[in-house]
């Protein structure tokens, strides 16, 4: 039997999955960030080895059984994979190739959207023409991802306990979710010269919850991400595709969680210029698709 090992990182989490040749999920391992834009390297080494042996311990494998093991984000895998005994090289695969493979799609045609704690976009046409668009990083972009979405919660709230702004839902979730009295003491908690992305992005989900329960200002920050986001796709599709053009647009990361909250405005965006897009969700576990993925680049080298 072929054992696989696919690890799926990003900058709030990494994700990692065993299957055998036959596609049957085995184990799985879930740890922190491993995208060295969000954490440092070591943090990123440590994420790697701890979702890695969960999966193998859970598949209940020895390292040495792994035939191949694809990854995204794996400038960290060579170090964990020394460290946990693994006899392989990583094989890079792409965030795009997870996120087809996760909405079920074959052919690496259309569009790709990911919105996790940042956001970038993948276009990729019949005729081989390919274009990416943002990912540059939570200081020069990212507009639209986790990281975008709590830090324009934060400044809200903050100006909404001053009095500069409307009350808001979000003062008393900003408090709850970093443990501060108030929401001025967040300035506190998150004083230092590295500021904690993934802990900022993951106050994202805060503000989707109130959002749904009928917040104007969390409604207004989830409206602002999904229009810069269908702006980005949008802008990508144009590089690649005609107006008049049919092809999928895959949603992946955690910001699409929110659901129509920030899907439909994204949606008027980009339908406004392609109306044949059609919208896939990219439900797979990311690990599992970063397994199936790495399973078909073995079978298509002759590998079994």
């Amino acid at each position: 039997m072929t054992y696989i090992l696919g690890v799926d990182g990003g900058g709030s989490k990494t994700e990692a999955a065993v299957i055998d040749e036959n596609r049957r999920v085995l184990g799985r391992g879930l740890a922190g960030g491993s995208n060295t834009n969000f954490v440092s390297r070591k943090e990123a080494v440590s994420s790697y080895v701890s979702a890695v042996k969960q999966a193998l311990d859970e598949a209940g494998l020895r390292p040495q059984q792994i035939a191949a093991a694809g990854c995204t984000f794996c400038s960290a895998a060579p170090d964990a994979f020394a460290e946990l005994g693994l006899q392989v090289k990583p094989i890079p695969i792409g965030e795009h190739q997870v996120a087809f493979e996760r909405a079920g799609l074959q052919e690496v045609y259309g569009v790709v959207l990911i919105a996790g704690t940042g956001s970038s976009c993948f276009g990729f046409g019949k005729d081989g023409r390919r274009f990416h668009a943002g990912g540059h990083g939570p200081l020069l972009g990212d507009e639209g991802g986790g990281y975008d979405i709590g830090l324009q919660a934060l400044r809200t709230a903050l100006k909404a306990e001053e009095g500069r702004k409307p009350p808001t839902m979000l003062v008393e979730a900003a408090c709850e979710y970093f443990g501060v009295r108030n929401a001025r003491s967040v300035v506190s908690r998150l004083a230092g010269l590295q500021i904690e992305q993934p802990l900022i992005a993951g106050f994202a989900a805060r503000v989707a919850e109130c959002a749904r329960q009928g917040d104007e200002a969390a409604l207004e920050i989830l409206r602002y991400a999904g229009t810069a986001l269908g702006e980005l796709a949008a802008f990508v599709a144009g590089r690649i595709f005609d107006r008049a053009d049919r092809f999928p647009v895959v949603l992946a990361g955690g910001v699409f969680n929110a659901g129509d909250l920030v899907v439909e405005p994204l949606r008027a965006v980009v339908s406004a210029q392609f109306p044949g897009a059609d919208y896939a969700a990219a439900r797979m576990n990311p690990g599992e698709a970063a397994a199936r993925v790495t399973l078909k680049l073995v079978e298509s080298r002759g590998g079994k």
